[in-house]
């Protein structure tokens, strides 16, 4: 995979580690901090959610159409498939230690953290380079 794949996945797995650490010991569950219009709210997802067989999936679905697909050939979409890529392992990391850590408060929007806005985002980002 190209080297930009790879920083945007670890810049967001980076940025969204960090963050879960900080809320993670500065929040006891449930806790709420206004920010502004929204708040931080710590929330614990212990659901089951896809895990690993998520990302092995999206990690050899990715390595292929980078290689050999043209739509992942330009930056856009690159740095669009290393964000999913990165909140994907991001999300990974965190069913491993018992539960998705969501924290992003809008009030209007189901709690969410980092990782799931970087899948979303570099998803957005690889679809709007197709057009």
């Amino acid at each position: 995979m190209s080297l930009t794949v790879w920083l945007a996945a670890a810049g967001l797995l980076a940025l969204d580690q960090t963050t879960k650490r900080v809320v993670r010991t500065r929040l006891a569950e449930g806790q709420a901090v206004p920010l502004g219009p929204f708040r931080i709210r710590r929330l614990t997802n212990v659901r089951p959610r896809a895990g690993w067989w998520s990302l092995a999936a999206v990690a050899v679905v990715s390595l292929i159409l980078v290689e050999t697909g043209p739509l992942f050939q330009g930056r856009v979409a690159r740095v669009g498939l290393g964000l999913a890529l990165g909140g994907a392992l991001g999300n990974v990391i965190d069913v491993r230690r018992g539960g998705v850590l969501d924290f992003v408060d809008l009030r209007v929007w189901p709690v969410f953290n980092l990782a799931d806005a970087g899948i979303v985002l570099g998803a957005g980002m690889v679809l709007w380079n197709v057009g």
